[in-house]
């Protein structure tokens, strides 16, 4: 069975992050096995230039697994993967639920993450697949509506998607 997903999308420094390290240990308390894929616009580096895994990709190896200590990386030098390419590719068969955070643009369902402060325009508003917004202002969309610091509700309505 494929796991559900739910995206939390919205602009740059709108507090998506933020929200997540606290909707996250929620979802994991209630027993939902959670995995987490993010949307890096400006590409990324996880490895140290201190590390022998750091120094051995730049031999033109194509792909670098590390693996120890109770973790694996896999580090492929490839083109950027899509939304359902990376999931075929990566995700455990395991998952209950996979937070997406970015991916505005797929077809998946959304919960907009948005600060006055940034804009009180949001950028789902018309997508139909918004299925909540959480805002530190007031928004009229007829979808469940949180405010910024409500982890616990915003976790709960997650929670009651997906049956758990």
């Amino acid at each position: 069975m494929k796991a559900p997903r739910i995206a939390f999308v919205g602009r740059h420094n709108s507090g998506k992050t933020t929200l997540l390290l606290a909707v996250l240990p929620l979802l994991v308390a209630k027993g939902i096995r959670t995995g987490y894929l993010k949307h890096a616009h400006a590409g990324f580096e996880i490895d140290q230039p201190a590390k022998d895994s750091y120094r051995v990709r730049r031999t033109g190896v194509v792909q670098t697994i590390v693996t120890g200590g109770g973790q694996t990386a896999v580090i492929d030098d490839a083109e950027d993967l899509g939304l359902d390419a990376a999931i075929a590719r990566y995700a455990r068969e395991d998952l209950d639920l996979i937070v997406v955070e970015g991916f505005k643009a797929e077809p998946l369902p959304k919960i907009e993450v948005a600060r006055a402060a940034l804009s009180t325009e949001l950028l789902c508003l018309n997508d139909r697949n918004l299925v909540a917004t959480v805002t530190d202002f007031q928004v009229s969309p007829a979808v469940p509506h949180f405010r910024l610091g409500d982890a616990p509700a915003v976790a709960d309505f997650i929670g009651a998607r997906i049956g758990r």
